[in-house]
């Protein structure tokens, strides 16, 4: 119980910088518009097996989907909550992939990540660096899957800006 409040705390931290209009999420693609596949929010838990007695952290993201393009946020911790990162997500949608730029709030690196729709799951890897940041560590993603996450607190923005078509 301690490590899913703790993993909501990092989750929440996230929720008002990227730039996006926001409204409550309901943890499901939006069903009025059947092509905003991107629409919605997707996590994943990194824990320790070796040492389970230390708190999990993780990476979630929520995205909003317009048209072809799609914006959001992201927040990240490593096992044991030692480092945090937060920042902003943009990117171009093609069907079930999308090319996003992830912008790290820790260190300004910005990287290059294919998200591929895979029935309701994420497959999230990382393709480049479009700009390499500061001398800090990113916690971000790199080569997972995130699951639908339908018991989010998170806020799922309601449009990116500015507005697109």
């Amino acid at each position: 119980m301690r490590r899913a409040i703790q993993w909501g705390v990092v989750c929440l931290m996230t929720t008002a910088a990227t730039g996006c209009a926001a409204r409550p999420s309901t943890g499901h693609i939006d069903t009025l518009n059947a092509q905003a596949r991107f629409s919605g929010s997707w996590s994943v838990q990194w824990c320790d097996q070796s040492r389970p007695a230390l708190d999990c952290g993780g990476f979630a993201v929520t995205l909003v989907q317009q048209g072809h393009r799609v914006c959001g946020d992201f927040s990240g911790a490593l096992v044991n909550l030692r480092q945090v990162d937060e920042g902003a997500i943009a990117g171009i949608v093609d069907g079930e992939v999308a090319m996003l730029e992830v912008t790290s709030g820790r260190s300004e690196t910005i990287m290059r990540i294919r998200a591929t729709r895979v029935g309701r799951d994420l497959h999230w890897t990382q393709v480049g660096v479009t700009q390499q940041g500061a001398s800090d560590i990113d916690v971000i993603a790199l080569d997972d899957v995130l699951q639908l996450d339908a018991r989010t607190n998170r806020r799922v923005p309601e449009r990116c800006t500015p507005q697109v078509d």
